[in-house]
C-alpha cells in the first residue's frame, strides 16, 4: 500500500468509525484503503488528546506510580546482576570440573 495524503477530516472520520460506531480496525482499513499501523496511531493520538471522562489520573497518582516503577527497576536490575554472577559461577565450574 503506497503512501497517500489523508486529510485531517478523513482521519477523524476513521477514528469515529472505530470508537463511536464500533467498526474494527480491519473494516475501516478496507473501507478507507489505509494501513492498520497508521489507523492505530490515529486512534491512539485521538485518545491521548481526548481522554474519556473519569479516566484521567491525578498528578499524585502518576508520581506514585513512577516511584513504584523506579523501585521495581532497581529490584530487577539487582536480580539481573545476581543471575549474571550465578551464571558466571556455573560456567566456571563446568569449565574446570573437580576431580
Amino acid at each position: 500500500m503506497g503512501r497517500k495524503d489523508i486529510t485531517q477530516a478523513q482521519r477523524d472520520e476513521a477514528v469515529h468509525l472505530i470508537l463511536a460506531e464500533g467498526h474494527s480496525i480491519r473494516q475501516v482499513c478496507e473501507m478507507l484503503d489505509v494501513g492498520s499501523t497508521a489507523l492505530r496511531r490515529w486512534v491512539a493520538m485521538y485518545q491521548l488528546e481526548h481522554p474519556a471522562p473519569g479516566s484521567q489520573r491525578t498528578a499524585d497518582e502518576d508520581r506514585r506510580r513512577v516511584v513504584e516503577l523506579e523501585a521495581q527497576v532497581v529490584k530487577l536490575q539487582e536480580e539481573r546482576e545476581l543471575l549474571k554472577k550465578s551464571i558466571a559461577f556455573f560456567v566456571r565450574e563446568n569449565d574446570h570440573p573437580r576431580r
